[in-house]
């Protein structure tokens, strides 16, 4: 199998279609610095995302929202089909109310990354995360708040997200 520590149970529950163990599988493989490893994290989280694992999805969006932004210099179109991979699965999460991965599509929209740019939709997105108890959304909210971007500035706003994001990080 590799010289990670995957045990031959987790391996065969993974084979047999279970998602957690897909999910497992993919994580230890990610560890490894070895590209063939790296592969195959991808394909075994993607089995494990096609089945629901809403985890699963996030960390793919996420993955490939990272690679996008690096491949960007290099190569525009190979960067923008990951973008376009990366939303699609944030999108996924984000169904299953997954705060991170709202959290992320809201750059998108800030960005404009093979969407179009909706400052209000953006700052809604990260309403959203902040309200299912995304730390850093709230961050986010109370900074956008405080600095009036793109909504009227408000400090009483800014002033609650602030608390809320330190109660939420404690």
């Amino acid at each position: 199998m590799s010289d990670l520590p995957i045990s031959p149970a987790l391996f065969n529950r993974a084979t047999a279609g279970n998602r957690d163990a897909q999910f497992e599988l993919a994580e230890i493989y990610m560890q490894s610095d070895n590209d063939e490893h790296v592969e195959l994290a991808e394909e075994w989280a993607l089995k494990a995302a096609q089945l629901g694992h809403v985890e699963a999805m996030y960390w793919l969006g996420e993955g490939y929202a990272v690679y996008a932004k690096d491949m960007q210099e290099e190569d525009a179109e190979e960067s923008k089909a990951y973008f376009e991979h990366a939303h699609r699965w944030l999108e996924q999460a984000a169904k299953h109310n997954h705060p991170a991965a709202i959290l992320e599509l809201a750059n998108f929209y800030r960005r404009g990354d093979v969407v179009e740019k909706d400052v209000a939709k953006s700052i809604e997105l990260v309403e959203q995360s902040a309200k299912l108890g995304e730390a850093q959304a709230m961050r986010d909210l109370a900074f956008i708040y405080a600095n009036g971007l793109g909504i009227d500035a408000n400090e009483e706003k800014a002033d609650f997200w602030t608390e809320k994001a330190n109660a939420a990080e404690q």
